[in-house]
């Protein structure tokens, strides 16, 4: 009760101020021995805008005024190209995924009938296999995973890859823009409560016009009384060459904080999508460096330091449009998840089947007529890939 006392007596204290005071604030109001963000309201604030903090509350509501005063009408759009994707596969090839273990491997059905050990087993871990066909045998169902390697049909869940794509940018973007990463409504203010007229969905692309932090949280303003926490997207900025690119040289550039890529001629962005790239104990290291070589589907990636028996271990066939840009990290689709935005990978950066493709028909060196690979040479330099990271994420070592 003293507290609500002691508050009474301080407002009926303000109300008896001498009216000329009251009607002409002066210099009194605003020592540090008063309560500024009671004093400083909308229009105290726009009256006195030098003596009133950038936190108070009239402050804020004068600048979300003028931001949302300040917007477009119409609200641009990116001017972009979608990258075409065909109606049927996205691949020549068919991915399955392994769900029981042991799964066996045999040469053929008839060995398995035959009471035969298998060639090998599927034991633990990620494993994805390419189904190249499939055959009856006694009633049983196989799949044919390679020449001469058949596996029990039962043991595998054929999985479409992710249609997910990034856009090709036909002129430089104004405002920076992204995608939603998970289902969300935005607030009217920022660090207000959502409204529930309004839902973006992940993978909506969205253009960012202002921002403002509320309590150590970012938080962006992407349409009329539409605010949107940081941590809901992925945003893309135009960012200046890092030293060494050449004007009107090709780089690319990954921001592992944001987890988004964009590809650049000079200094205009040409394309932006979204990547995963290394979790945090397989960190996508930052650093500039070119690609030194691209293979239009390489046979097989697999764990080099867990056993198949292990949780950790991966096997993943038919990585389809890789590139080699520092050692074993690579570019390269993922057709085994559907994370792109989140931090996913062994440490290199995936990318959607169509941005994969797109992004390696656009890199040096180019891949001749015919040839299944090409490694970069001083005739043909490899485009520049610039790993950092905006923001630091704790416990990460980029630079390790």
């Amino acid at each position: 009760m003293r507290f609500y006392s002691k508050m009474l007596i301080f407002v009926m204290a303000l109300f008896a101020l001498p009216q000329a005071v009251q009607a002409n604030p002066g210099p009194d109001l605003f020592t540090p021995h008063t309560t500024t963000a009671l004093l400083c309201t909308k229009s105290v604030t726009r009256r006195y805008p030098e003596r009133c903090p950038a936190y108070s509350p009239g402050a804020r509501e004068t600048r979300l005024e003028y931001l949302r005063a300040s917007l477009p009408n119409p609200l641009p759009q990116l001017a972009v190209e979608e990258i075409k994707i065909p109606d049927n596969a996205i691949s020549p090839y068919t991915f399955a995924y392994i769900h029981t273990f042991p799964t066996p491997v045999y040469h053929h059905p008839e060995e398995a009938a035959a009471g035969l050990p298998p060639v090998r087993s599927f034991l633990a871990g990620s494993n994805w296999v390419s189904v190249v066909g499939s055959v009856e045998y006694n009633g049983q169902k196989w799949y044919k995973i390679n020449d001469d390697e058949y596996i029990p049909a039962a043991d595998a869940v054929i999985v479409p890859p992710s249609r997910f794509h990034g856009i090709v940018l036909s002129e430089q973007p104004q405002y920076p823009f992204g995608w939603i990463l998970r289902r969300v409504n935005p607030s009217t203010t920022p660090g207000g409560p959502p409204r529930a007229d309004v839902t973006f969905n992940r993978y909506d692309r969205i253009t960012i016009f202002a921002q403002e932090q509320v309590n150590n949280q970012l938080w962006y303003m992407v349409g009329a009384d539409e605010w949107l926490d940081q941590k809901y997207l992925a945003r893309v900025d135009v960012d200046p060459r890092p030293a060494g690119v050449a004007p009107g040289e090709k780089w690319i550039e990954i921001d592992t904080f944001e987890q988004t890529l964009a590809a650049y001629e000079g200094d205009r962005m040409v394309f932006a999508t979204l990547v995963a790239s290394g979790l945090p104990r397989t960190w996508t290291p930052n650093g500039l460096t070119r690609i030194w070589g691209k293979w239009k589907s390489y046979p097989l990636m697999a764990d080099p330091d867990d056993p198949p028996s292990s949780s950790a271990w991966y096997y993943l066939e038919d990585v389809e449009w890789t590139q080699y840009f520092r050692g074993a990290y690579a570019l390269h689709a993922a057709y085994w998840h559907d994370g792109y935005g989140y931090p996913h990978s062994h440490g290199c950066v995936n990318l959607s089947i169509s941005d994969s493709h797109w992004l390696f028909n656009w890199t040096t060196p180019v891949l001749p007529p015919g040839a299944d690979h090409v490694t970069s040479g001083e005739s043909s330099p490899g485009t520049w890939v610039w790993v950092h990271m905006s923001q630091p994420r704790p416990g990460i070592n980029p630079n390790g």
